[in-house]
């Protein structure tokens, strides 16, 4: 635990420390508001409830350049300067694995559709699959040129590795390059972020507001659920819920 040192020797000042940084609206609040310490005159100014970030991810000793979400949404890949890939438990933040073969940044991640084998692309002009289980990296992909995104098709059966405007396909079971394709881009329904990366947005309405500490470097997207990797190392995760209109 990052704070394991000041529970451990300042427990009573932690929990007091607690109810002063609760939201104002919050359980803990609530329920212990009579033990709110005396002497604290000044107090900041806290917002009504808890916000929407749901974990933070750390880790990384550099700028997080990408995220992917598993297609079975459980895990998130995150992508770093530090040329390490990390995976995640998406729901209780546990760092699973620590990738490391790369000589250079990484720059982008992506999950095969059975969410079994994880792909990355580095600055070191290679691109690597590996077992998301294990671990074990399978393959090195020897690109030439240095690579700025990665994904697989459809079928999972093909790496495509975006080199400016060409996308090259290369089989995820062979070292040989095949054919040459259209970029293919994403499409996210419903959640999504505004173009300028400030805002959450919900079918054109903004939801929630970005601080700049929280605005993404690189952003990854699974139904409600938004992955944001920000300069400084850090993975955040906020989740939407919200009916259908």
């Amino acid at each position: 635990m990052y704070h394991k040192g000041a529970i451990e020797n300042a427990p009573l000042q932690v929990y007091v420390s607690a109810l002063v940084f609760s939201p104002r609206h919050s359980l803990i609040r609530n329920l212990f508001k009579e033990e709110a310490p005396p002497w604290l005159t000044i107090r900041p100014a806290m917002i009504d409830k808890w916000g929407a970030c749901l974990q933070t991810l750390e880790g990384h000793s550099g700028s997080v350049n990408s995220v992917a979400f598993s297609h079975d949404s459980t895990r998130l890949a995150s992508a770093s300067d530090d040329s390490t890939v990390k995976i995640w438990d998406a729901s209780s933040g546990d760092c699973l694995q620590t990738l490391e073969g790369h000589s250079s940044f990484v720059t982008s991640v992506a999950f095969s559709h059975d969410s079994t084998r994880l792909a990355s692309a580095s600055g070191d002009s290679t691109a690597k699959i590996w077992d998301a289980s294990s671990g074990d990296c399978l393959q090195t992909l020897d690109i030439r040129r240095p690579l700025y995104n990665i994904s697989f098709d459809a079928t999972g059966s093909c790496l495509h590795t975006k080199i400016g405007a060409i996308v090259i396909s290369a089989s995820a079971t062979s070292n040989n390059t095949t054919s040459v394709t259209k970029p293919q881009h994403p499409q996210y329904q419903h959640i999504a972020l505004s173009p300028d990366s400030t805002w959450i947005i919900y079918h054109s309405k903004k939801l929630v507001w970005l601080p700049s500490e929280y605005r993404p470097f690189r952003s990854a997207i699974s139904g409600k659920t938004i992955g944001i990797g920000v300069g400084t190392g850090k993975v955040w995760i906020y989740s939407i819920e919200l009916d259908e209109p």
